[in-house]
């Protein structure tokens, strides 16, 4: 840490504002720090992989580039005519010999680039040391200084044993803590040491910032990040920018229509070297805040710290900054307004979200490839393959989520950043499909898909990301007051997550197999092939993912979807008759002053939530639903038939549209009834499933009997059991129908809601004041 003192005497500070207590969640700097390393060691392993393999293959192989042409110009050939027979396309063109062991040589690679870190990291703090010519701090020397060194470490009680170095040739009043597992050093500028006698407080400030890391365990992954970088600076950052123009060229005169992919490629890693050089200093950024966090706990205020940073905020207004992404220290002004507001800490940036979006897409295809590879899976589709992608992306993505609306709540006010982060995860998502490996080679085989249906594919992965944070902001939202009042706040929160990355991996599992390329070689069934494009791509996605898997599947994901944020209430009342203390020791652990008992009250006040009144108010309008149907169709048998029996000979099925349209219109009734409700579009989804137990029965239950009116019982309708294979029928119609709640309730309940501000949860506001404290009079 470097500051810039000021005098002695120092104005009177600020008292703290921000409530929440900094490190009762996991902290901002861990996620950023796993957004580093996912995107850099998956990057730098796939890039020296692909090295390795090119190599082997032009070396080993005897292979060349000649004959590395003629293959890729034998499959741009065939590939159209041989593509449904994988053997005889790769006996043709000879494509044994290309991508051999590409997993094995990728995860070698891996393991040798971890092994590399590691024997860096260990290394490192033993270069530092001699480096820069750091001594020993001498206590025999500085007898006061050592005094104040124990009372500070006491304190701090770091867990771990401290090693004082000095820099002499460091004037500035600075302080440097660094080190590995087992060497814990801080260093002392000559600068400090004087800074002892002239300002003890400032003294004191410094030295317990540095104590702060290591308590805070962020040194570590200081070093670590600083490694990365630099290793995916020279492993790929440089490469990358000197051999792009040379691969472009060669690549465009050797197959001129792979030039377009290679130019999304090229901007796809362009956009993954700027994340990873965000990442790096967002990283380094906010280990700084925490560490001053972490000192305004051990000093209630942080004033010494203040005093500090004011007189460098007034430096930093002349001196001439740093960009963002070489800065690696927070401004005076940001580590002030943190002191100020801890709530400041639980932000959650929508650059975050898109780096991380944006990695895991990158990654997905390797990622994916190694977990089917080490779980040896021989379906390359399979959702147990997106295990790895569904973790890396959506827990972390749901950590953060939960980090920003655990923070809001117990500030009162509802997480504002869902629709941007929702945004950057969609656009993370779509973009990184360009450096997909699958694309490229459709692009240069000539077998790509046409421009709408990528169009198509982009708006459905930048969807299912929007839909992914939007789900996890309202689960967070209505779980907030259990988890205040949880003997074990993180057990709730671990639940919910993993139901989020069950549910990610499910849907990557069924629609990322379906973006491959090769939709313009299928042959689409009716009604699809009467679609315009990219409406038929659409219908396709839809069918594979919710036509053709098991109606009971698709219902309990559909079912759990909309079940886990309602279930929140359920818990919140049990936790509420079982726990006693719960209004005055759930909120407290998560605040760095007590709540008053209103307030706390209000924090662990559960949304209002009616899931059962919904399913009660659908089965009575389904049972009315159904009789009127019923109604109609034996009235219309007696007065006027030809209407039904019309639709009928054009259209033997069309029971199954008129109980769908049915069970849509209890959604929405239900939606619609609940408008005082939150999440009103879940309750129409579970509606839905509701209406399903009866409304599929009644509709073909009326059209039977509409025959046994119209024909007489001697009719085939009316011999038949009506209960014979309705099971099937229902579950199938409910799992099509229950699906398409999914999507349109919500954007139906999001268009009207728009008007509404989201600004503030339902209910005043609670003044905070400490217990026993009487509130201020206003006025």
């Amino acid at each position: 840490m470097t500051v810039v003192s000021s005098g002695a005497g120092a104005g009177r500070s600020a008292a703290m504002q921000g409530m929440q207590h900094p490190f009762r969640l996991p902290s901002g700097t861990s996620l950023r720090f796993a957004l580093l390393i996912m995107s850099t060691s998956v990057a730098m392993a796939a890039e020296l992989g692909s090295l390795a393999t090119t190599t082997a293959y032009l070396t080993l192989g005897g292979g060349s580039v000649d004959s590395l042409t003629k293959v890729l110009d034998c499959a741009s050939r065939n590939f159209a005519g041989a593509a449904s027979d994988p053997e005889a396309f790769a006996r043709r063109c000879g494509l044994s010999d290309l991508g051999g062991g590409g997993s094995t040589v990728e995860l070698a690679a891996f393991a040798a680039l971890w092994l590399g870190v590691g024997i860096t990291y260990w290394f490192l703090p033993v270069h530092r040391l001699r480096r820069r010519r750091l001594r020993p701090f001498r206590p025999d020397a500085h007898p006061g200084i050592q005094d104040t060194l124990t009372e500070l470490t006491a304190l701090a009680e770091p867990r771990c044993a401290v090693r004082f170095v000095v820099d002499r040739r460091d004037q500035r009043p600075t302080g440097l803590a660094f080190g590995r597992v087992g060497r814990r050093y801080v260093m002392l500028s000559g600068g400090l040491l004087r800074l002892h006698d002239l300002d003890p407080e400032a003294f004191r400030a410094i030295v317990l910032h540095e104590l702060a890391h290591l308590r805070n365990r962020d040194v570590d992954i200081a070093f670590l990040t600083l490694i990365c970088h630099r290793l995916f600076l020279f492993a790929v950052a440089v490469p990358m920018a000197v051999t792009a123009p040379f691969a472009l060229l060669v690549s465009w005169l050797l197959l001129p229509s792979s030039a377009v992919f290679g130019t999304l490629l090229i901007g796809a890693q362009c956009a993954l070297a700027v994340t990873v050089a965000h990442s790096v200093g967002a990283v380094l950024r906010s280990r700084e805040l925490y560490a001053d966090a972490r000192v305004a706990l051990w000093t209630r205020g942080a004033h010494s710290l203040r005093r500090l940073l004011a007189a460098q905020h007034v430096h930093e207004r002349t001196a001439p900054r740093r960009r963002l992404l070489r800065r690696t220290h927070p401004s005076a002004a940001k580590r002030l307004a943190a002191l100020g507001d801890t709530g400041l800490l639980f932000r959650f940036s929508p650059w975050d979200a898109f780096g991380l979006a944006l990695s895991c897409s990158l990654v997905y295809l390797p990622v994916a490839q190694w977990t089917g590879d080490a779980i040896g899976l021989t379906d390359r589709d399979s959702v147990p393959r997106t295990l790895v992608p569904a973790v890396l992306l959506g827990g972390s993505v749901a950590a953060g989520i939960w980090r920003a609306t655990l923070g809001a709540h117990l500030n009162r006010t509802r997480w504002a950043g869902a629709h941007s982060t929702g945004l950057a995860v969609g656009c993370g998502l779509a973009l990184g499909t360009f450096g997909d490996e699958e694309h490229r080679t459709a692009l240069a085989l000539g077998v790509s898909d046409s421009p709408p249906v990528q169009v198509a594919l982009w708006l459905l992965f930048a969807a299912s990301g929007y839909a992914f944070v939007r789900w996890n902001a309202v689960t967070a939202r209505a779980w907030a007051p259990v988890v205040l009042a949880a003997r074990r706040p993180y057990l709730p929160i671990a639940c919910c997550c993993a139901a989020a990355v069950a549910l990610l991996g499910i849907w990557l599992g069924h629609v990322r197999p379906l973006g491959q390329p090769g939709f313009s070689l299928l042959t689409m069934p009716s009604p699809l092939n009467l679609l315009p494009t990219p409406l038929d791509y659409l219908g396709y996605v839809f069918s594979m993912a919710v036509v053709l898997p098991p109606p009971p599947a698709v219902i309990a994901v559909v079912a759990a979807t909309a079940a886990v944020p309602l279930a929140a209430p359920f818990w919140a009342r049990l936790l509420a008759r079982g726990r006693d203390d719960a209004h005055t020791a759930g909120a407290r652990r998560f605040l760095l002053r007590s709540p008053s008992a209103e307030a706390s009250a209000a924090l662990l006040a559960p949304q209002r939530l009616r899931p059962m009144r919904a399913l009660v108010g659908v089965v009575v309008f389904g049972g009315a639903a159904g009789f009127a149907l019923w109604t109609v169709h034996v009235d219309s048998a007696l007065v006027l038939p030809w209407p039904i029996q019309w639709l009928g000979s054009v259209f033997t099925l069309y029971t199954v549209p008129v109980a769908m349209l049915l069970q849509l219109a209890a959604g929405f009734f239900a939606a619609r009834r609940g408008a005082h409700l939150d999440l009103r579009a879940l309750h129409g989804v579970l509606a839905v499933i509701g209406a399903g137990l009866l409304l599929p029965f009644a509709s073909f239950l009326s059209r039977d009997h509409f025959a046994c009116v119209r024909w007489g019982v001697s009719h085939p309708a009316c011999q038949e059991d009506p209960l014979s294979g309705m099971v099937f029928i229902s579950t199938t119609i409910t799992a099509w129908t229950a699906a398409f709640a999914l999507l349109l309730l919500p954007a139906w309940t999001a268009l009207l809601d728009k008007v509404r501000s989201p600004a503030a949860l339902p209910g005043p506001r609670v003044p905070w004041r400490a217990p026993g404290r009487p509130p201020r009079p206003h006025g």
